[in-house]
């Protein structure tokens, strides 16, 4: 199979799940057969042909998650066409430049997300008497493609200027696809995948597809509450939980209920899309016992890195994991553009991680200036700082561009938090920097503390200043009741260093 939008139909006639759905509602599960599910996609492909959509037409998708979605985001590259999931976070100008930078033909939405339509894009709605119509056509067969055709062009947030759409190809997605169920986290057709993630991004869509290539079951939330979470785990017997740092944080949050609710089914929690602290790790390990936890890695543009050890080593707790072999990488020096050398006492190399690999985007979408800038004959230029150990396990250490300079030294603000998060008082930490004429920057802190804990801003100044090198430690800790979160569910450090500079500027003269 070369379409990605076949890559359930090896598992009709099998008697097996596809989806249980619980968008609903968690007393109004509903299953779905893969037999029901790839009918379902093969109408909305021929629905859209029906319509006069032609080969690569872009087909938006802006809804909550839902199966209707599911079917449409494989439904539409089956037709030939290519799938452009939006951020239903996102303002509405936004959108509408989204649409017009795609060259969006249809969008395809739901109720709750019908007050934000992109300007001069026909729509139809989900469960309107249009849809009913488009679903009413037979199944298209699958559209033979070339592996380098695209079949999704995602977008990113825009939060370092004008968003981007990301190009990705039948080909590359159908081998991250099988590097992620057979080297990434190895997987079998009885896995129970829980998706709460918004399918718009790389991180359920992934989920989606690993199951249902698999042969396995989604259980699909309409979106993340931790309570309605944990206890869909519970109640569905989920093999495999995922999702991005925030999203475990909550559930920790919430121990007294995960004390209460059987959650030894899940074997594999994969943390993504940001950085995971070992603090992080262990309130995992807690929240499910049974599980082995990794720390994903991946980004749009190339999404399967880094996979378990060729010689079988124990995977570390937060290592990316060892570069799989069908990857290649790199480990650049950002100044020199050479290979970072390694420490001459640890054997340690640390730079930007350059990724080249059959999985990588085919680039921007009319933007050949940004690809030719990200991309290096062949070797996409990841832009996140990590570090390899003698093993060959990869470490993240921040980004390039988030780097600053205090006195002298590089701070990169994950290892602050990484830092602040040991201590036992802190449940959650952000760090930003502020400016310093001295100094030139120097680190602040947001900080959520552990439930029943209320240490001060001096206490954690002192912990930082006793567990870390003296230039890391926060010049400021602001006590907040939760971190404000960007439309992917990480952490927003754009609105956290508004803040920062706010209150930096305000504080007392003798802080």
């Amino acid at each position: 199979m070369s379409n990605l939008g076949g890559i359930a139909q090896r598992w009709v006639g099998a008697g097996r799940t596809a989806y249980v759905d619980l968008t609903s509602g968690l007393d109004a599960a509903v299953e779905v057969s893969f037999d029901a599910f790839d009918e379902l996609s093969g109408r909305v492909a021929g629905g859209l042909l029906a319509r006069g959509l032609g080969r690569g037409n872009r087909v938006g998708i802006l809804a909550d998650n839902s199966v209707a979605y599911g079917a449409a985001y494989l439904g539409i590259p089956r037709a030939g066409l290519v799938s452009v999931p939006l951020n239903t976070r996102q303002p509405a100008d936004y959108l509408t430049w989204v649409a017009d930078d795609a060259g969006m033909a249809l969008l395809l939405h739901d109720d709750a997300n019908a007050d934000r339509l992109p300007a001069g894009v026909p729509a139809v709605a989900f469960d309107s008497d249009e849809w009913a119509t488009l679903i009413a056509a037979e199944p298209a067969p699958t559209a033979d493609v070339d592996g380098d055709e695209v079949a999704v062009q995602m977008y990113t947030s825009g939060s370092t200027g004008r968003p981007k759409g990301v190009l990705l190809s039948h080909g590359g997605q159908l081998f991250s696809i099988d590097q992620y169920v057979n080297g990434v986290l190895p997987m079998d057709p009885d896995e129970r995948l829980l998706v709460s993630a918004p399918m718009y991004h790389k991180n359920a869509g992934m989920q989606l597809k690993m199951a249902l290539s698999l042969g396995g079951t989604v259980i699909l939330l309409r979106r993340f509450d931790a309570d309605e979470y944990l206890r869909a785990v519970a109640a569905h017997r989920a093999t495999a939980v995922s999702g991005v740092p925030t999203m475990f944080a909550l559930m920790a949050a919430r121990s007294d209920l995960a004390a209460s609710l059987d959650l030894t089914s899940v074997r594999r929690a994969s943390i993504g899309s940001a950085p995971m602290t070992e603090a992080l790790h262990e309130q995992a390990t807690g929240l499910f016992p049974e599980a082995v936890v990794t720390n994903g890695y991946g980004t749009t543009e190339v999404v399967a890195v880094f996979g378990g050890h060729p010689d079988g080593l124990a995977r570390p707790a937060i290592t990316l994991g060892h570069p799989l072999a069908a990857v290649d990488t790199r480990l650049v020096d950002p100044d020199s553009g050479t290979d970072a050398e390694p420490d001459p006492d640890t054997g340690h190399r640390q730079g930007e991680l350059w990724v080249a690999s059959p999985g990588l985007m085919v680039g921007y979408h009319d933007r050949p200036d940004l690809t030719a800038a990200k991309v290096t004959d062949g070797w996409y230029h990841t832009g996140d700082v990590v570090e390899a150990d003698a093993d060959g396990w990869h470490y993240f250490v921040g980004r390039v561009d988030d780097m600053f300079n205090c006195g002298g030294e590089n701070v990169y603000p994950g290892d602050v938090e990484q830092l602040l998060e040991r201590c036992p008082e802190v449940h959650q930490a952000a760090v930003v920097s502020v400016p310093d004429v001295l100094k030139g920057e120097l680190p602040v802190a947001f900080v959520v503390t552990a439930p029943g804990h209320q240490p001060d801003e001096e206490h954690l100044r002192r912990w930082a200043l006793d567990h870390g090198p003296a230039y890391q430690h926060p010049r400021a800790v602001w006590f907040v009741d939760e971190i404000p979160l960007a439309g992917t569910a990480k952490i927003d450090k754009n609105a956290l260093a508004i803040e920062a500079a706010a209150r930096w500027v305000a504080r007392e003269p003798s802080e």
